[in-house]
């Protein structure tokens, strides 16, 4: 390359907007819709088990397979009570709910899918719940005009349920990449519950995903893309990797970041100013509010004032924020503590204060 070719190239890439490097989903609504909060539906959350009560000492992280059932999953699955949270999110006016439909380490979706049931054996109810808890909570969130965005770990997930890995031709290990014929099997899955839902989920948020995890062809990141969009073209993207949060794991694909967090923070440093996105992506910062992490706990972890600045100067520097509350796992609602947190943020957040 002559320099001449070499300047003119280093001026036209100077002139190109860093988003042009993201995704192409549809990103313009979340800055004005703020923040949004996570939902950690998942089989061992509910049973009281997690990263967070294992820091504490009261109970393991992961609960004995004996522990969680079909039966124990489809009672907690019935008894979520969709109108209820539905207006607990209108009330508290989030912008987003990122729900998740199955767990990173058992699987255990909250939705029915025949194909995954047709890979891993198991009968319709045994695993993936009976009930479409997704397709309702989408329902109501979006009669509210709340946006819904999927937790999905099942692009490399299920590792410690062995029926589900043997089904899906996984060798069981998180840190190496799924085979060819694995990935193929996770993106069918995939694709189930995307053209399910179309346009009534406003983006996927997929965890359990390493850097070399869809980097072959065929079914590689561009193809889980294609997947998501041709169910709904405005599909927002983000992939969490455990080693970078702000990470992009393939041009043109990822559309924001995954923020995750699973420590409390120091919401002076966590801002897009001094942890930025890589490759033009939307700033995104993810953290528990609750005082165990996982939607777990019987406190607020964060006086009103830290969350509403947190809020507004992740918003001031270009970024958005989803934060968590603990919920009752009977009913799926967020707890009293909590909701009347959210509410009181939410006022002084949409008064501009």
């Amino acid at each position: 390359m002559t320099e001449r070719r070499r300047i003119l190239l280093s001026a036209i890439l100077f002139l190109i907007p860093l988003q042009a490097f993201a995704g192409t989903g549809d990103t313009s609504w979340m800055p004005r819709a703020q923040y949004g909060i996570f939902m950690h539906y998942q089989h061992r959350i509910l049973l009281g088990y997690s990263y967070g009560t294992a820091a504490l000492g009261t109970k393991p992280e992961h609960p004995p397979n004996s522990e969680m059932t079909a039966k124990g999953w489809n009672r907690f699955v019935d008894g979520f009570d969709v109108q209820g949270f539905a207006d607990q999110m209108a009330e508290a006016q989030v912008g987003w709910v990122l729900f998740c439909i199955d767990d990173h380490y058992f699987g255990w979706p909250c939705a029915p899918n025949r194909t995954f049931d047709k890979y891993t054996g198991y009968a319709p109810g045994e695993r993936c719940s009976r009930r479409d808890l997704i397709g309702e909570v989408a329902d109501a969130l979006g009669a509210r005009g709340v946006k819904l965005i999927c937790y999905y770990a099942g692009m490399n997930g299920c590792m410690r349920d062995g029926k589900s890995a043997a089904g899906l031709m996984d060798d069981g290990d998180a840190t190496t990449p799924p085979s060819a014929e694995c990935r193929k099997r996770r993106i069918e899955v995939l694709k189930e519950f995307a053209d399910r839902y179309k346009d009534k989920v406003a983006g996927w948020w997929f965890d359990a995903v390493m850097p070399n995890s869809y980097r072959e062809q065929p079914h590689d990141w561009r193809e889980i893309k294609s997947v998501v969009h041709s169910a709904n073209p405005k599909s927002v993207i983000a992939f969490s990797w455990g080693r970078n949060r702000q990470a992009c794991m393939c041009k043109g694909v990822d559309d924001f970041t995954s923020g995750d967090s699973y420590k409390k923070q120091d919401l002076t440093r966590l801002t897009p100013k001094n942890m930025p996105a890589h490759e033009g992506l939307l700033w995104h910062g993810k953290i528990y509010c609750g005082n165990v992490y996982h939607g777990q706990g019987d406190a607020n972890q964060f006086r009103d004032e830290e969350l509403i600045e947190w809020i507004n100067t992740c918003n001031r520097q270009g970024g958005v924020c989803t934060l968590d509350w603990p919920f009752d796992p009977e009913t799926g609602l967020i707890k009293p503590f909590g909701m009347a947190q959210m509410k009181r943020i939410a006022q002084a957040v949409r008064r501009g204060e």
